[in-house]
């Protein structure tokens, strides 16, 4: 299996980002805080969910504060040759999975992602697969982690999975189960007892006397009423539907509508009117022609002014002084000359051309108006009186049919809510001869209570059968604390069948990781029984107290891939599975660690198996940082040999990529 896309639509610091990731080694590169492990937290939580740990809510730890809705992302996976694309709403916990080579859906998506990961926990994913920063201390701590992580893998094949906490829960469920257990049937038998006086109290309640003819009659008459008020209820429809009808003819809906009509019929009349009365008016010519006939005036005053103030003017006019005897003599007594004529008229011209345009202008609007006015009338008289003629006696009639519209329309609203009321009425009616229904179904039942109530008195087989009932629950419950007793033992004694072969497992992948990884200073790792670690060297057993900080970082790392891979193996799960079953008989332990040693042998050699394209990738999250340089160009070297799958590893430093190119391997660099 590998990742292939990666959408988000908002998981943290991420909104609307896309990423690609290729077979091999992904180098995913981002200084701190760049959001390396809220990507990783992403990967994890495509897969397993945001999950609700113990009874907690849905996580809202990555939810953006920007885009609280865009809460989703989508992950597109190739597994077994195909490619799926998974879509998580992590605010709806929602999951879907879309196959995208068949273009089909996935039925049961939670179903299938626990298959693809061969189910493995969350919790097993990230001692295994996912490996965060490694630590790299050698205190006590340190190294009881590492014993713990052992305990865990020869006890239960699970870096996560604890037996003592398993079978503490089965000893729990046992001491709960027996807390269930009736001790004596005598008290349910005097519980009947104290049952059969209570159903002799209850027969002789009023709520038991028979009212069936009762509310048989209510219901007649609801009936019968109901009729009458539906009678009524259809003429009074008849009658809305013809005054509709009106109304719909007219292409009026309402009051409303009739009145906007009406108004805009008078307001267009009285506009015709008026206009009519100012086309007639003969100051509607005399202003502009007197406006006109100032200006001309004006403009000659203008030019003889200007001809006496100015020889070029009067050159180009051809008036000679003697022609203009008077204006010349005027300007040449004048202080300022012709500039206070000239100015004067010229003003005078313009204004009164201006003036004599805007009545000209008002004269034809007035006209346009009453064009389009008369249109606009004689199309409304036209719709409603037939006839577009605009008159006085027209418009009489106009109004006249406008008032009876109205006077329609208020019938119509007058007889709607006479018919909601009959409806209403109608409805009550209704509800009533529901309820006599729902009384008359109680009183039936009430009736087959009581010939149950009568039976039960003299019916002893019942109160034997709540014996048995009870002795049955009985039954049942030591059944379940049987079978919880025999899963005790079956997982107490599965736990030694797994110490004995998973733990062989363990030792020697662990060991041949151990000895790639420190470039062969340690050859193989030893258990013994006390689940004391050591390090086998050519020539010594080196305690694991003993080794220096970034060796026990490397064991760890060692440690962690050999669960990876062994949890991966499907022959190793089956001796998990299967109690040892499915190994033929003559097949030893060592001959099938000989098995996976061959498979690892084909990965290292470079050729990628059917096993490791199965395998889920490898996640480092800055898990080298506390490497120097010649380790972590071993580390890296050796986890591309033994794992031909795919890698992610999230580094904020650029001398992975420096190695890789030296060593001129082929690897995908991702800078967020």
């Amino acid at each position: 299996m590998r990742f292939v896309d990666i959408h988000i639509d908002g998981f943290g610091k991420f909104h609307n980002f896309d990423m690609h990731l290729e077979d091999g080694m992904n180098i995913i590169y981002g200084h701190n805080e760049a959001g390396k492990s809220t990507l990783h937290s992403f990967l994890q939580a495509m897969l397993y969910g945001l999950g609700r740990r113990s009874g907690k809510p849905l996580s809202r730890k990555y939810q953006s504060w920007d885009y609280p809705e865009d809460y989703s992302g989508q992950l597109r996976i190739e597994y077994k040759g195909k490619n799926y694309l998974i879509s998580r709403d992590f605010n709806r916990d929602l999951l879907s999975i879309y196959n995208e080579t068949d273009s089909a859906g996935i039925e049961y998506p939670e179903l299938w992602l626990n298959t693809m990961l061969e189910g493995i926990s969350e919790t097993a994913f990230e001692n295994t697969v996912s490996i965060g920063q490694l630590r790299s201390a050698t205190s006590r701590g340190m190294i009881n982690e590492l014993k713990s992580c052992i305990r865990n893998l020869n006890a239960t094949g699970d870096i996560s999975l604890d037996s003592e906490g398993a079978l503490s829960i089965l000893e729990e469920q046992r001491t709960r189960l027996e807390s269930k257990l009736v001790p004596d049937a005598a008290k349910t038998y005097a519980q009947l007892i104290g049952e059969v006086r209570n159903i002799e109290r209850d027969i002789q309640q009023p709520e038991y006397e028979n009212q069936l003819r009762k509310y048989q009659n209510l219901r007649s008459e609801a009936r019968t009423e109901q009729v009458d008020l539906q009678t009524k209820k259809e003429v009074m429809l008849q009658k809305v539907a013809a005054q509709e009808a009106v109304l719909q003819q007219s292409g009026l809906k309402n009051e409303d509508e009739i009145q906007y009509t009406l108004n805009r019929g008078i307001t267009l009349y009285n506009t015709y009117v008026a206009e009519q009365e100012r086309d007639e008016d003969p100051k509607k010519y005399i202003l502009p022609g007197g406006c006109f006939a100032v200006a001309i005036l004006s403009l000659v005053l203008d030019i003889l002014f200007a001809s006496a103030g100015s020889d070029n003017v009067a050159a180009f006019f051809r008036l000679t002084p003697d022609k203009i005897p008077a204006f010349k003599a005027f300007v040449d007594n004048a202080l300022l000359g012709a500039t206070v004529p000239v100015a004067i008229f010229t003003f005078l011209y313009v204004l009164t051309l201006i003036l004599g345009i805007v009545f000209v202008n008002n004269n034809r609007n007035g006209k346009k108006n009453l064009q389009n006015s008369n249109l606009e009338l004689a199309r409304i008289l036209s719709k409603f009186l037939g006839s577009p003629e605009i008159s006085d006696r027209a418009m009489d009639s106009f109004e006249k049919h406008m008032d009876e519209l109205l006077k329609i329309s208020d019938k119509l609203n007058e007889d709607r809510a006479s018919l909601e009321a009959l409806t209403q009425e109608i409805k009550g009616l209704n509800d009533n001869e529901r309820k006599y229904d729902v009384e008359l179904q109680r009183q039936n039942e009430k009736q087959t209570e009581l010939e149950g109530k009568l039976q039960h008195l003299v019916n002893v087989k019942n109160r034997v059968e709540m014996l048995k009932r009870t002795i049955s629950e009985n039954d049942a419950i030591t059944e379940e604390i049987d079978a919880v007793n025999l899963a005790y033992e079956t997982m107490t004694e599965l736990e030694g069948s797994i110490r004995s072969s998973f733990g062989h497992h363990l030792n020697k992948e662990a060991g041949d990781l151990i000895s790639g990884i420190t470039g062969g200073v340690y050859d193989s790792m030893w258990i013994d029984q006390n689940l004391d670690i050591y390090m086998n060297t050519p020539t010594k057993l080196v305690p694991i107290e003993d080794v220096s900080s970034g060796t026990m970082d490397q064991i760890y790392l060692a440690l962690r891939l050999a669960a990876s891979r062994l949890m991966q193996k499907n022959e190793v799960r089956d001796i998990k599975d299967e109690h040892l079953s499915s190994i033929p008989a003559g097949f030893s332990a060592s001959q099938t660690a000989e098995a996976s040693a061959t498979e690892s042998h084909s990965a290292a050699s470079g050729h990628q198996t059917e096993s490791d394209k199965s395998r889920l990738p490898l996640i480092f999250d800055d898990s080298f940082a506390m490497y120097d340089e010649k380790r972590l160009n071993s580390a890296l070297h050796f986890i591309m040999d033994i794992h031909k799958g795919q890698i992610l590893l999230f580094t904020c430093h650029t001398r992975e990529r420096r190695m890789l190119k030296q060593a001129k391997d082929t690897f995908n660099v991702v800078e967020l």
